[in-house]
């Protein structure tokens, strides 16, 4: 909990300073720049999560990736976190980060998972519910689980719409076996 408090403090100042300087879309992309580069290169980040390497090792290694790819505001946000021994945040303060972002911009990101591909039109549609729903642009994201059956299973952040035929099915079994454990005739 505490670090999550941190990268949050963390994220809250790299914002504050990106905003100022008017380059918050440009720190963004570099974020999912080494955000990739981490997941993509697994020397860099086994490099800066290795407590044996030493701060200057690591700072070497980050201005050698990096230094050329974002801006010297990002550059030095990585160096920071790496003198103050917090590089093991990284990913949750890019994810902190990107949470900022959609609230500064009123975007909410959100997933929907259907049985089949929905049409433009079903899309449409759905953005346009799930921004009356939030009052929020929405940038949805889709991708099809046969599991589901049918309907659609919404997530937006910690928040899960399930109108789903699995989940209505795995309701009515719920609601059977708890009549039936209660002594009700069904």
């Amino acid at each position: 909990m505490k670090d999550t408090r941190v990268a949050k403090r963390y994220a809250a100042a790299l914002f504050s300073v990106a905003q100022r300087d008017g380059i918050l879309d440009s720190v963004a992309e570099d974020l999912t720049l080494i955000e990739r580069f981490l997941a993509e290169v697994p020397y860099l980040r086994a490099v800066l999560l290795q407590p044996l390497v030493s701060d200057e090792q690591k700072s070497k290694v980050a201005s050698d990736a990096f230094g050329d790819r974002v801006t010297a505001t990002t550059l030095s946000f990585l160096q920071l976190l790496i003198r103050k021994g917090r590089e093991e945040l990284v990913g949750e303060t890019i994810r902190d980060f990107r949470e900022l972002l959609a609230e500064f911009h009123n975007t909410v990101e959100a997933s929907a998972a259907t049985a089949v591909a929905l049409t433009a039109d079903q899309t449409d549609r759905l953005v346009a519910s799930l921004r009356a729903l939030t009052g929020k642009t929405v940038l949805l994201t889709t991708h099809i689980d046969p599991a589901i059956l049918g309907g659609v299973v919404v997530r937006i952040g910690d928040t899960v719409i399930d109108g789903s035929v699995r989940g209505r099915l795995d309701n009515l079994e719920a609601h059977l076996l708890g009549s039936r454990t209660q002594g009700g005739a069904i």
